[in-house]
């Protein structure tokens, strides 16, 4: 399967903010197993021999023990998600303890698979690294949803929305919860980066290693609670700052964009 491409942080021209492309970028799907390859669009029945089938098990990483298909002791109104109908990704259920109900091919088969500790927006390799009722979509842990567009009702959480294989179809299924991170600090997305759009909408997705003050570009990402800010012809990576806070520390100021930019009615700046 492809490799999906990573959400990549883009300077605007002039004075500089996040592209405003790099949210109305749809996510897209990730497998279940530890290599995290993006879905490809498949016709392929799930009951093809090729293919994992309905009632077989998929590791969600190497050594773990088989996932286990729906939970004998589920309540039957657990609402399972067709066509394999073996657990509910939204509600979670049919599944027992430490388990996620998780989407696993671009088919929207969903199956149960081992959860990890990791909480929502935090890094993740696989499901299997994340919390019970989580799924890592794009490098980091996300909530399941049901209705793309409309905003989740979670703590912590933005607009619901829809993830596509890596050709841009819709996977079944497989909707998820945006992340409401906050720039300026990387611990909301532990260790992550918490990326803006010119809306304000945010989400934590894998990052870069570029340091505070180093050459910046789509291709040589910013590290956490960084942005890659342009003035003239010079883009660098730059701490995200508050103006109306003390985020920049001494010797330091908070300077703003131009246009604005806000996330969730605070206006940020880059510090300098």
């Amino acid at each position: 399967m492809k490799r999906s491409k990573q959400l990549n942080t883009r300077s605007l021209v002039g004075v500089a903010a996040l592209s405003a492309t790099v949210l109305a970028a749809s996510l897209v799907a990730c497998s279940s197993d530890s290599e995290r390859d993006g879905f490809e669009s498949t016709t392929t029945s799930p009951t093809d021999p090729k293919k994992p089938d309905a009632g077989e098990s998929t590791p969600s990483a190497p050594g773990d023990a088989a996932p286990d298909s729906a939970d004998p002791a589920a309540p039957d109104d657990c609402k399972r998600a067709a066509p394999s109908n073996a657990c509910g990704v939204s509600p979670q259920c049919g599944c027992s303890a430490g388990r996620t109900c998780d989407v696993v091919d671009s088919n929207g088969n969903a199956r149960c698979v081992k959860a990890g500790e990791a909480p929502m927006g935090h890094p993740c390799t696989s499901s299997g690294g994340c919390g019970v009722g989580l799924t890592c979509v794009f490098g980091t842990c996300h909530a399941f949803c049901n209705n793309p567009g409309d905003a989740c009702g979670q703590p912590g959480t933005g607009a619901c929305t829809q993830v596509k294989t890596t050709d841009g179809a819709d996977v079944p299924n497989l909707a998820v919860c945006r992340v409401a991170c906050e720039p300026h600090d990387p611990a909301t997305c532990g260790g992550a980066v918490c990326i803006i759009d010119a809306e304000g909408n945010t989400e934590c997705q894998s990052g870069g290693s570029r340091k505070e003050g180093e050459t910046c570009s789509p291709e040589e990402e910013c590290g956490p609670g960084l942005g890659c800010v342009t003035a003239g012809d010079e883009s660098t990576c730059r701490r995200w700052c508050r103006l109306d806070a003390d985020d920049c520390g001494p010797n330091m100021e908070c300077t703003g964009f131009s246009p604005e930019v806000l996330v969730r009615g605070v206006a940020y700046g880059s510090c300098s």
